[in-house]
């Protein structure tokens, strides 16, 4: 089975090479590298075209500038494979990586082979993320019984969100492809991977396989103030819940407790919005996280669909959204800084 590996490449000069280096280095050999330079300014679109030139397996296509979701898109549009794997620019894999998840390929057309990741921290510290289900193989009823239920709506997600780490059918990605919208700015992962997963007929989890390293850059959008960051959400909601109407709308019952499912994910979509306030000017953040919470449709998803939360942080905000004040915004907005400074360094 031939694997196309899609790259969406955006002003990642300093890291593209590694990327790449490890990706011609793989083990299983029948794969194509596919390239989306999405009009960087950097010289990202130049070091992808010097190993077009040197391997022929890698192909560079340079799109148009609207995102890594967009660049997604046309690098699958361009693909030839049998199964993706998506690759960030500024991370890197290990050499047999493909090579052991595609030992697990059935042939099917509605399959994801998952596996785990490292967190690589610019101080040289690591962190090993392990997927907390199972190994092994998930048929239909054991994905909406069993995997749904710790996709989502719960704080340690027991499989990531993220579209990388994982190999797809190529049938399952184009059918799928189109759900993230080109103006996402934070989650547009999920807004493809849980179609997906919904679409799915068929789940493999390896055993602690943490091949994926997860390149921690602390001024990379993730952890940097969006100021669009509580209109994409709702953005998101609105394309998750289409999703599950176009995957469960022939049956009324299951279409209900999966919309129920994920209202509680959008319970944990607020702490991230929270956060995302929290890391922003500090005049004003008080008032924007109030009103936030206060929001007729949020409170009521507060109030309805309690959560579980483990970690210190995210119990005060947690606590904060159930019970908004200016005081506890300020409070958070402290123990943000404190937070965000030790995850830096490990």
């Amino acid at each position: 089975m031939k694997v196309s590996v899609i790259v969406p490449v955006y002003n990642k000069e300093q890291y593209i090479r590694a990327c790449i280096d490890s990706l011609v280095a793989q083990t299983y050999r029948d794969i194509e590298i596919i390239l989306v330079d999405d009009e960087s300014t950097d010289a990202s679109g130049a070091i992808c075209d010097e190993y077009a030139l040197l391997d022929k397996r890698v192909k560079v296509l340079h799109a148009s500038g609207e995102g890594p979701a967009a660049a997604c898109k046309t690098g699958t549009e361009a693909a030839s494979g049998d199964y993706a794997c998506f690759v960030d620019s500024d991370d890197w894999v290990d050499a047999e990586m493909i090579e052991r998840l595609a030992d697990h390929i059935s042939g099917t057309d509605n399959e994801i082979i998952l596996s785990d990741y490292v967190i690589e921290r610019q101080d040289g510290t690591r962190t090993y993320v392990y997927q907390d289900i199972e190994p092994g193989e998930y048929g239909p009823e054991d994905i909406i019984n069993r995997i749904f239920p710790k996709l989502w709506g719960i704080e340690d997600r027991a499989v990531s969100h993220s579209r990388c780490m994982k190999l797809y059918s190529m049938d399952l990605v184009r059918r799928n492809i189109d759900y993230p919208d080109p103006d996402l700015k934070f989650a547009e992962d999920g807004a493809f991977l849980l179609p997906c997963v919904m679409d799915a007929k068929r789940l493999f989890f390896l055993d602690h396989a943490a091949m994926y390293h997860y390149r921690y850059v602390t001024d990379s959008a993730v952890h940097r103030y969006n100021p669009d960051m509580t209109e994409n959400i709702e953005r998101i909601r609105g394309i998750i819940n289409r999703a599950i109407t176009d995957k469960f709308g022939n049956d009324p019952d299951m279409e209900k407790r999966m919309k129920e499912l994920y209202r509680a994910e959008s319970v944990i979509m607020m702490t991230f919005a929270i956060k995302n306030e929290l890391r922003g000017e500090k005049q004003g953040c008080a008032t924007r996280i109030c009103n936030l919470c206060r929001q007729k449709e949020n409170a009521e998803l507060i109030k309805k669909y309690p959560v579980k939360f483990r970690q210190s942080l995210n119990r005060l905000i947690y606590h904060t959204m159930k019970h908004p004040s200016g005081l506890k915004c300020a409070i958070l907005k402290s123990l943000m800084d404190i937070h965000e400074k030790r995850q830096q360094a490990g």
